[in-house]
């Protein structure tokens, strides 16, 4: 109950009744609690595909609201009209296959249910009518979602975020990887501000917690719209992004149960040296290590398309969660012979999508000092709230020039061990952030 009465008090206060959607009502706990807050006279439509949970829908609504329609249907079978003046949802959380939702404003392609959830309850708003939402924070980024971000900002006002601290708190039995919020958005022009609750607890009010009021464009990062949870560092403001440096992010080319046949244990004449992320170790990349991952490729892997050239690379790691002590893990290879990347790891290099080019080896140990920064770290962290550390989101990351990079590294060696403080201070004496003793 903490969090949908949360939910419930982001929408706007008024006297006047008001048409309460419930889209997939579960047992009509979020739209009781939005009922119960509203005048007299407001009624609820609620939409629920399970039959099970119907009867447990009407009795919560009809306990605080005498206007009650309970729809047992897919929620992709109802016609709505736009005429509500609430929506509410927790939406179910899972990957579909791309489709493609018709809407007022042209076609939209969502490719989770979460996000065909949100277009649904959107598009049945009335003008002016406000939707709240449960949902995982993963839209805010990515390529996945790059269609539905552009479409929501161009449809709707982002009134209001809300991000949870913790999923342990109050979300540990939902089974989700990635970072829980209560999205606010409304059917009219973007307002002035966006208010952001950056580290939201379940357990207390959210007039009672910290917020931050910040205007819309402040907190959108690129072409694709990604979206920040706080505004950006004053001292990342001189640097381009990663991808207008001369630099380019890719993601490993080896599927390793689509080509389990090359897999071996040994290295094989004519073989190839293969990467993990179980290879990273502090700043650089072994190998072969002790694992339970084969370390090598056969020389059939030169026949696949998925063999990188000899050279120098920064590696970084696909995978990370909030809780881990950093997001990006990036780690320096330099290899004197061509070699095989699993798709876990992103690779940095000079060249573009359909090519690869190794770096400067300078500036490759430079970058990895750079990724492994705590003000890298931490904008990351503004941006992303799923596990998944994509390449599409580090092409956007503030980088330096790739000379200021190759000068990095002549200040400090890149080893296993990482020592966070000594990596800060280093880089922050050559951008002057830090007083040199």
């Amino acid at each position: 109950m903490p969090v949908a009465e949360q939910a419930a008090g982001l929408f706007s206060h008024t006297d006047a009744p008001v048409r309460i959607l419930d889209l997939g009502s579960g047992t009509g706990i979020l739209g009781a609690v939005v009922a119960g807050q509203s005048a007299r006279g407001s009624s609820v439509t609620a939409i629920e595909k399970d039959p099970d949970l119907i009867a447990y829908s009407e009795d919560s609504l009809q306990q605080v609201c005498d206007d009650v329609r309970v729809i047992n249907a897919s929620v992709f079978d109802v016609w709505l009209d736009a005429e509500f003046d609430r929506a509410i949802l927790n939406p179910p959380y899972k990957k579909i296959k791309p489709m493609v939702i018709g809407t007022a404003s042209g076609g939209v392609k969502v490719t989770n249910l979460y996000t065909a959830f949100l277009v649904i309850a959107i598009q049945a708003l009335a003008d002016g009518g406000e939707c709240v939402a449960i949902v995982p924070r993963s839209w805010m980024n990515g390529e996945y979602f790059k269609d539905f971000r552009k479409w929501l900002l161009a449809e709707c006002s982002l009134d209001a975020v809300a991000v949870y601290g913790s999923r342990q708190e109050h979300f540990k039995d939902m089974d989700i990887l990635q970072e829980i919020m209560l999205l606010k958005v409304s059917k009219r022009p973007q307002v002035d501000t966006v208010t952001i609750y950056d580290d939201a607890s379940p357990t207390t009010p959210l007039s009672e917690q910290h917020a931050d009021s910040m205007p819309l464009a402040s907190l959108l990062l690129g072409r694709d719209h990604m979206l920040r949870i706080r505004q950006q560092d004053d001292r990342l403001i001189d640097f381009k992004p990663l991808c207008e440096r001369g630099l380019w992010v890719s993601t490993g080319k080896l599927v390793w149960f689509r080509n389990r046949d090359i897999l071996s244990d040994t290295d094989t004449p004519g073989g190839y040296p293969l990467y993990w992320m179980d290879n990273q170790d502090g700043l650089v990349t072994e190998h072969p290590v002790q694992c339970e991952r084969p370390q090598w490729t056969t020389e059939e892997a030169a026949n696949r398309n998925i063999v990188l050239p000899a050279g120098s690379y920064c590696f970084v790691g696909r995978f990370s969660a909030k809780e881990q002590l950093r997001r990006i893990h990036a780690s320096y290879l330099g290899s004197e012979v061509p070699f095989v990347v699993d798709n876990k790891l992103n690779y940095i290099h000079r060249g573009t999508s359909r090519t690869t080019v190794p770096l400067d080896d300078a500036v490759a140990r430079g970058l990895t000092l750079w990724l492994s920064t705590s003000i890298v770290d931490e904008w990351y962290r503004q941006i992303s709230g799923s596990t998944q550390v994509n390449a599409t989101d580090l092409r956007q990351l503030p980088c330096p020039e790739q000379r200021q990079l190759a000068a990095l590294a002549d200040l400090l060696p890149i080893d296993g061990h990482m020592d966070q403080m000594r990596v800060d201070q280093t880089v922050g004496r050559m951008f002057s952030w830090v007083e040199t003793s």
